[in-house]
């Protein structure tokens, strides 16, 4: 009950309004960009992160046309999931090279019945970049990893070794995921420290695959997609990223 009221909050995290039009994006939640400096910012880019409403379809279509244009421009790039983990890479790969259809992919993974009831243009997302041979790759930590760090269960020996240990939490982090959180009824303060490092386990553990890809393919972009609370206002993926590397990023705001 307490990990699902967690999960269902973190799937509320700042829901603003959304546009398709690719000239509405903003910028870090700095400033809005016009089209043409989107696009100069995309090119200039090493990382580049849209952080959705996970049950908004306007930021889904978002990130399919942001997709498309990418695609259309020949900008090498791998799409980074939130919505896949680690461990369900070799089944990607599979789903990559052709050898594995959607929906065996969704249901090896369990895809089907979490993140795909938000929205089909998931699957549409997947089409698109299995058709244009864009890799895609899972960043995340496994549900069973993170679920008994939020539940405070004790972890075996090999998911021990699972937790990043590379990064530090920055001044103000903590006290920026709580305010996320807000008030909300059946949540108990002292669930909190526990929901924080769930959080981080996944917040680092994207950041640790990222810094790995980018080591691997130095001369492929990558386009993260994910939920607004793992990278807004300098904390999160981002923030982590940047601790370990020099690489150019760019947090896009639906």
């Amino acid at each position: 009950m307490v990990l699902r009221l967690f999960l269902s909050l973190l799937c509320l995290f700042v829901a603003f309004p959304s546009s398709i039009a690719l000239g509405d994006l903003v910028l870090g939640g700095e400033r809005q960009a016009k089209q043409p400096e989107l696009w100069n910012r995309i090119v200039d880019t090493d990382v580049v992160y849209v952080g959705e409403t996970h049950s908004s379809r306007k930021d889904h279509a978002y990130e399919l046309e942001l997709i498309r244009g990418m695609i259309r421009r020949h900008i090498q790039f791998a799409v980074g999931w939130e919505m896949f983990d680690r461990t369900q890479q070799s089944d990607l790969d599979r789903f990559n090279e052709g050898r594995l259809s959607l929906g065996e992919l969704f249901a090896r993974t369990g895809f089907d019945k979490s993140w795909a009831t938000y929205s089909a243009l998931y699957a549409k997302i997947l089409e698109t970049t299995v058709h244009a041979m864009v890799p895609n790759i899972g960043l995340n930590a496994s549900a069973a990893l993170a679920h008994k760090v939020a539940v405070g269960e004790p972890l075996s020996p090999d998911q021990k070794k699972q937790i990043p240990t590379e990064f530090r939490i920055p001044p103000g982090a903590y006290q920026h995921f709580v305010g996320l959180l807000g008030e909300h009824p059946g949540m108990n303060e002292g669930d909190l420290p526990r929901f924080f490092a769930a959080q981080n386990v996944w917040d680092q553990t994207m950041a640790r695959t990222i810094l790995e890809f980018r080591k691997r393919n130095p001369g492929t972009k990558l386009l993260v997609l994910t939920g607004r609370g793992h990278v807004e206002d300098g904390f999160g993926v981002p923030n982590y990223v940047h601790q370990k590397s020099a690489a150019k990023q760019l947090v896009l705001l639906p």
